[in-house]
């Protein structure tokens, strides 16, 4: 099988070397392409798959071509309206994410309807030589409807796919702006050109258009519109290209455009010349039978036939007489030549045409192979041109663009990037006086003044940073400060109305507690009968006992449970259980008379359920008054109202309160040591004094060690002062920075871990209850030492 082209091999031949070299330079940069700008790579292998598919189907005289072109070409076309169609959604920018969704879903199912239906019918047309594409395919024709649509099938898909696509792009048209708009109007000219294509195929199919004018308009006409989609894609500012590759892209068009009209040019100059050479031959017959030479000498004739008569007057094949029976039905043809199969193989296709020599109907017939051989050789030199121009094109590029476009450009660009990274010396050299000269003696232009300009303004910029830093200093303290003054304020008025809430249900509870001991409990031992008397002396007599040992232990509770069992106890194992919750692990031999009776087992039973519920009355009791303690201490911390009124305040208490409220939340390894004399008054203001105790204990136990911490709190008065030290044994404040501890914003501690308000404020407050705070400290003990004047009575 060796290949012969003909006229139409050339046109898809480069189109295919075109759309594979666009295809592999993408490819090898996908990496820096967009996604949207990805998509046109799909196109671009179609495209090429497509053109390979139609070089195959021309390029070859055999049965399988019938093939490629119903599997390989049609599938190839439908998947580039696809990828077509989803690269123009996403062009730009998806406008419409459900439509796109929905329409990728109905068009893919179309396509493989199409090309399944159309392969289907594929197997139901017979392959036959087709004169008008000079190759095999399947019949283009048939009278059965069914058939006739799984031919079209193929353009009518691609038809609706590009409809829908073109509908989108003109919705999105209206929707964009500037060069977007533009650039979508590039697209959407190169949709209507596909489009064209698509119908102009389905008239073809349908016989209203003539094939070959066809086919030169389909090659020229797809390298245009996909030129179009890869320069107006090139042109998106988010597009990563070169200047030299959009010229490379420009010229390969070009050089393809200018030989495929040299190329038609050519072909229809050498079509009308063969015709000529076959309109002598046929002359030079028709003069030699009618001067009456039965065997008349040929040049490029394989057979004369007379048809009246069927015989052959020339027969330079194994044609038979039987076989001339086989072209009685065709259509005559006398003006001119056409291609007529005598059998089905390519030994069997001849230009045929028909005239009268005496009265007779002759035909003559030459063979198609040596046409297609003379085609064959000029398709090649062709294709040896084109292939030529591209290499001489890729030679020339570097004399022709790099030295005079793309390093002039790339300099300057050099230039740009070095002055964005802050090089203003930067200069770039003038080596010509065209534009991209002048755009390069304009930038040394401005890179000098914006030099100069730059210099001006860094001067003015230091002057006004300094007064700007300081200015921003005093905001940011002034700010601090109220952002804390109003935290404080806020968290005084949740903590009082918290305070407050609590506050009502604890005294109720209290008042409880108390009405349950009035009522039930008598303190009177009078009114007790002997036996209750008996049983409450067994009680007392192990209230404050020690328990045994564990491992005695739940030996002598089964020894009560059986004492009990044997009295005739009604619930010997929970009267156990709760005897030894207090400490009654046995009964001794004077009380065991006690339970001889049932009503010496009821008095016990009933004093001990009094036990029981004066000793769960204490625990209420107890929690009670922890929790009152704490909202002592909350009330303090809460907002008291104006400051213009003081009261006379108990620092005992106020000491207390904190010391209790904050008591857990404190480290465990910390002995707190708190020692007080007397209970010293003073006039001033509880929640300001609470805050004080509050930050230099915290202070305390934050600075002790991990093991073995001691804080000691001692509480005095002189005759006219009471004072409070706090020591701790922690490493100690170091002698630098111990004369700025009370400065407002100092501090030691991490980013985030404190505000450096805290000993300010303890200071400010002592001050305004007219006392004074000093701090000694050195590693392993630091003292602070709080002086404040005594109420006057």
């Amino acid at each position: 099988m060796v290949p012969t082209l003909n006229l139409y091999s050339f046109f898809y031949f480069g189109l295919s070397l075109v759309s594979g070299i666009a295809y592999f330079y993408f490819r090898s940069r996908k990496g820096e392409l967009t996604p949207s700008f990805r998509g046109l790579l799909i196109p671009l292998l179609s495209l090429f798959y497509w053109s390979v598919a139609w070089s195959i189907c021309n390029s070859f005289l055999h049965h399988f071509t019938a093939y490629v072109f119903v599997f390989l070409k049609n599938p190839a076309i439908l998947i580039l309206g696809l990828s077509t169609s989803d690269l123009a959604f996403r062009f730009q920018k998806d406008l419409f994410p459900r439509w796109h969704h929905w329409s990728s879903k109905v068009q893919t199912t179309l396509a493989i309807v199409a090309v399944i239906y159309n392969g289907l019918g594929f197997f139901f047309r017979d392959i036959q030589f087709d004169p008008k594409m000079e190759f095999y395919v399947p019949i283009q024709t048939s009278e059965n409807t069914i058939i006739q649509l799984s031919i079209l099938s193929i353009a009518i898909a691609l038809c609706l796919i590009l409809v829908n696509t073109l509908l989108a792009l003109a919705i999105k048209y209206t929707k964009l702006e500037g060069s977007k708009k533009r650039a979508t109007g590039g697209f959407i000219f190169a949709i209507i050109g596909i489009l064209c294509l698509a119908f102009a195929d389905i008239l073809v199919d349908l016989n209203f258009v003539s094939k070959p004018t066809y086919l030169f308009v389909l090659t020229n006409l797809t390298i245009i519109i996909m030129t179009i989609l890869v320069l107006v894609s090139l042109n998106q500012e988010t597009v990563p290209s070169t200047v030299g590759f959009k010229i490379m892209t420009f010229n390969l068009t070009i050089l393809y455009l200018i030989l495929s009209i040299v190329a038609n040019f050519l072909f229809n100059r050498f079509r009308i010349d063969i015709q000529n050479e076959m309109s002598r031959e046929k002359h030079n017959v028709k003069t030699q039978l009618e001067l009456g030479n039965i065997y008349p000498f040929v040049y490029l004739s394989d057979l004369v036939i007379d048809m009246q008569g069927k015989k052959f007057r020339i027969n330079k094949t194994e044609f038979t007489n039987n076989q001339i029976k086989s072209i009685d039905s065709r259509i005559p043809s006398y003006e001119s030549f056409k291609l007529d199969t005598f059998t089905n193989e390519p030994k069997g296709i001849y230009w045929t045409s028909d005239f009268f020599a005496k009265n007779h109907h002759f035909l003559i017939a030459i063979p198609y192979l040596e046409y297609r051989e003379k085609v064959h050789q000029t398709v090649v030199w062709l294709i040896i041109t084109l292939l030529f121009s591209i290499f001489t094109i890729f030679m020339l590029y570097p004399v022709l663009h790099k030295t005079s476009i793309v390093f002039p450009l790339t300099r300057l660009l050099s230039g740009i990037r070095r002055m964005q990274a802050g090089d203003l010396f930067v200069s770039v050299e003038v080596s010509s006086k065209d534009e991209i000269g002048e755009l390069s003696k304009s930038f040394n232009e401005m890179i000098t003044i914006v030099r100069e300009a730059r210099f001006q303004l860094e001067q003015k910029i230091e002057e006004r940073t300094v007064s700007l830093n300081n200015t921003i200093i005093e905001l940011r303290d002034t700010q601090e400060q109220l952002l804390h003054a109003e935290r404080m304020s806020t968290l005084g008025k949740i903590a009082a109305s918290v305070a407050h809430e609590i506050n009502n249900p604890l005294a109720a509870i209290k008042g409880s507690i108390q009405f349950i001991k009035d009522g039930q409990f008598s303190e009177d031992k009078v009114t007790l009968t002997e036996l209750e008397n008996k049983a409450d002396e067994l009680i007392e007599s192990f209230k404050n006992g020690k328990r045994s040992e564990v491992t005695s232990r739940f030996k002598r509770k089964r020894e009560l449970t059986s004492f009990f069992r044997s009295k005739q106890v009604s619930d010997p194992i929970s009267l156990a259980d709760t005897c030894f919750d207090f400490h009654i692990e046995t009964i001794p031999t004077p009380y065991q008379s006690l339970f001889d009776t049932k009503e010496g087992i009821d008095a016990f039973q009933k004093q001990l359920n009094e036990h029981v519920i004066r000793f769960h009355l204490g625990i209420i009791e107890t929690a009670v008054e922890r929790a009152s303690k704490i909202v002592f201490a909350l009330k303090h911390h809460s907002y008291s109202g104006p400051k213009d009124s003081q009261k006379l305040i108990s620092l005992r208490e106020g000491i207390e309160s904190v010391l209790s409220m904050y008591s857990k939340s404190w480290k465990p390894h910390v002995e707190l040591d708190w020692m007080f004399e007397g209970d010293p008054q003073v006039f001033g203001h509880a929640d300001e004094l609470i805050q004080v105790w509050t930050n230099l204990i915290y202070n305390s136990f934050q600075a002790c060690p991990s093991e073995r911490g001691r804080i000691g709190i001692t509480l005095t008065e002189s005759e006219t002062e009471a004072i409070i030290t706090i020591e701790d044994n922690g490493k100690g404040i170091p002698e630098e920075i111990l004369p700025r501890i009370f400065e407002p914003f100092f501090t030691t501690k991490e980013l985030g871990m404190g505000t450096g308000l805290g000993l300010s404020i303890v200071q400010k407050i002592i001050e305004n209850h007219q006392g004074s705070i000093l701090v000694q400290s050195q590693p392993g003990k630091t003292v602070f030492t709080i002086s404040l004047p005594l109420a006057k009575p």
